[in-house]
């Protein structure tokens, strides 16, 4: 979810609409705590939309929050955001929230699985998993200002970013490469001592 304190803005993933984990009811019932909810983003489709749009209704939040569906540049909703929000119960990585640390953008998140990881050591701010009380009051006091430091965040982010993501891979593969090698090598100047100890009859 992004909020931007501008005009009171919020979204999610691409994801949040599609699967149960990722907890999007919880987002809308954190919301509906607040005096003064922001316009909430909901980014994304699946088989949750209608009761989403269900429970979004009965909460009285039709005004501010909005079910735009699947985009292709889920950034666009991230970027110059106030705070993205991860309300997952089941979380092993947030790529959303890699993305929002990587602009700088505050991240709340639950802690859970890898989120708790991604967002530790002061990078984002972690509540308890099924606990919209506890999500409020977080966007409640990142929204007033009281945000971490974008710096962690940034830093962090820069490990997954294409051109980090591709050296890894490419090392990776010459490391691979350069162990096959040594084994074809060790292979090869086995061969003439065993050769030699079949023709003479030498126990090896």
């Amino acid at each position: 979810m992004m909020i931007k304190q501008e005009e009171r803005r919020a979204g999610s993933s691409q994801t949040i609409l599609e699967q149960p984990d990722k907890a999007p009811d919880l987002l809308v019932e954190a919301l509906g705590l607040l005096d003064a909810p922001p316009a909430a983003y909901l980014v994304g489709d699946g088989p949750l939309r209608q009761a989403l749009a269900g429970l979004v209704r009965a909460r009285g939040l039709q005004a501010v929050v909005r079910l735009p569906g699947w985009s292709s540049q889920p950034a666009r909703y991230v970027a110059g955001a106030s705070v993205h929000v991860v309300p997952s119960r089941e979380e092993s990585w947030s790529q959303s929230a890699v993305m929002a640390l990587g602009l700088g953008v505050p991240v709340v998140g639950t802690a859970v699985d890898g989120l708790a990881h991604t967002l530790g050591d002061g990078r984002g701010v972690l509540v308890p998993p099924e606990d919209p009380p506890a999500l409020a009051a977080a966007l409640a006091r990142v929204l007033a200002g009281v945000r971490p430091d974008a710096g962690p965040g940034r830093a962090y982010a820069q490990q997954f970013t294409p051109s980090a993501a591709a050296a890894l891979y490419l090392d990776a593969y010459r490391r691979l490469l350069a162990s096959r090698a040594r084994s074809r090598h060790a292979g090869t100047a086995a061969t003439p001592a065993a050769s030699a100890q079949a023709a003479t009859g030498t126990p090896a």
